[in-house]
């Protein structure tokens, strides 16, 4: 993967301002090697549905597929929506989704924001908010709803934290992904620009060398 199919796709904030974002250089991000490791890691499979697990010369890396593919919705998402150009699906019939009172207080203050990332949302009722079209990026159109209403009227005038808060309806731990699937997710993942990191700061890769599991197994040699 390279830096020109990235510079296209993928982006993040430099400031929580929107609209202020750039590409930065790969080489300063202090976890390249690991990055390197993973861009030639060999798949080897999943464990409980929620690792996937790669490995290379003598260590095995572990992708957290939720965390990963968060980083993945969320750089792609806030460059659409940078551009003004969110991705959408008009629903053939609208999706109602049961609110409470607070979650409609937001709903009643942010509807424009709601339309940045491609949810164009009615009132059918105090309690009940009709949906008539979802980003395609996103997974669960309920979810990601109820993640934008827990916020406030500050934070939904910030792209920056409606990317965030959109994204966690991305892949979950406990979907069962295919093996082609999770190699397209390490592939989605090292094309982001911080592939290393989820959008809330987990990481989104660990290193097991051989040299730690000897150690947990006693081994002197």
């Amino acid at each position: 993967p390279g830096s020109e199919a990235a510079n296209k796709d993928y982006a993040y904030p430099r400031t929580p301002e929107a609209g202020n974002f750039y590409v930065p250089q790969t080489d300063v991000f202090s976890g390249e090697s690991l990055q390197k490791r993973l861009e030639t890691a060999r798949y080897i499979g999943t464990f409980i549905d929620k690792f996937l697990l790669f490995e290379t010369g003598t260590s095995l890396l572990l992708i957290d597929q939720h965390a990963a593919a968060e980083r993945i919705t969320y750089e792609r998402l806030i460059r659409q929506m940078e551009k003004g150009a969110v991705e959408v699906q008009p629903l053939l019939a609208p999706v109602l989704v049961s609110v409470s009172a607070q979650e409609m207080l937001v709903w009643e203050e942010s509807q424009e924001e709601f339309k940045t990332v491609g949810l164009e949302t009615t009132q059918l009722d105090d309690q009940t908010i009709a949906v008539h079209s979802q980003p395609l990026l996103l997974k669960d159109l309920e979810q990601t709803l109820r993640h934008l209403l827990a916020g406030d009227r500050v934070t939904m005038r910030d792209h920056d934290q409606i990317a965030r808060r959109a994204c966690r309806s991305s892949i979950m731990s406990g979907d069962r992904l295919s093996a082609e699937q999770c190699e397209y997710l390490r592939e989605e993942l090292l094309q982001c620009l911080d592939p290393l990191t989820c959008p809330h700061g987990r990481p989104t890769v660990i290193e097991m060398t051989e040299e730690y599991l000897d150690k947990q197994f006693l081994r002197t040699k």
